[in-house]
C-alpha cells in the first residue's frame, strides 16, 4: 500500500510539472508574456581619436532590459601600429579608469587592430559606456571602422 501511494504521488506531481511547462508560457514568463528580442545601434561607421585622447559612447541599461549584452567589431588604423584600445564599462569604472586608476574592466580588448566581441552586461542596470582609447599614443589620431551595439529582450503582455 506505501508503494501504490508513493506511485500515485509521483504521477501527480509529473502530471503537475507536464501541465505547467505546455501551459503557454512556454519558459518566457508568465502566460500572456512573450521575451521581445529588442536592440539599439550604439555606434556605426568611422570614429577618429586624437593622439592622447579618447572617445566616450555613454548609454543607459533598464531593469526591464533581460539578457543585455553588448556586440560588435573594430578595426583601427593609422600611427605605427594601427591599433587603438577599446573598454566597455560602468559609470563607476569610467570615474576610475578616467583619473588613471587600476579598475576592473567589463572588456578590454587591449592594444590590438581588430576585435569582435560578444558580452554579457557585467553589473546591474544603470549607465555604462564604450570606449575607444588612443591616450597611450602621443602623436598619431587613429581611425576606427566600427559596429557596436546593445542587444536584449523585454517582456511584453499579448
Amino acid at each position: 500500500m506505501k508503494h501504490l501511494v508513493c506511485f500515485v504521488v509521483l504521477g501527480l506531481i509529473l502530471l503537475s510539472v507536464i501541465g505547467c511547462s505546455e501551459g503557454g508560457g512556454g519558459g518566457q514568463g508568465s502566460p500572456g508574456t512573450v521575451l521581445v528580442p529588442q536592440s539599439q545601434n550604439l555606434v556605426n561607421g568611422i570614429i577618429t581619436v586624437s593622439a592622447g585622447e579618447y572617445y566616450d559612447q555613454p548609454f543607459s541599461v533598464t531593469s526591464s532590459m533581460q539578457n543585455a549584452r553588448v556586440t560588435g567589431s573594430f578595426r583601427a588604423s593609422g600611427g605605427s601600429g594601427n591599433d587603438i584600445v577599446v573598454l566597455f564599462m560602468d559609470d563607476i569604472m569610467f570615474a576610475n579608469w578616467l583619473n588613471y586608476h587600476k579598475t576592473p574592466v567589463c572588456y578590454n580588448s587591449g592594444q590590438v587592430t581588430a576585435a569582435k566581441f560578444d558580452m554579457m552586461i557585467c553589473s546591474d542596470p544603470g549607465e555604462y559606456h564604450l570606449v575607444f582609447d588612443n591616450r597611450f599614443s602621443d602623436f598619431s589620431s587613429k581611425d576606427v571602422t566600427t559596429r557596436v551595439d546593445l542587444n536584449w529582450s523585454e517582456l511584453r503582455y499579448q
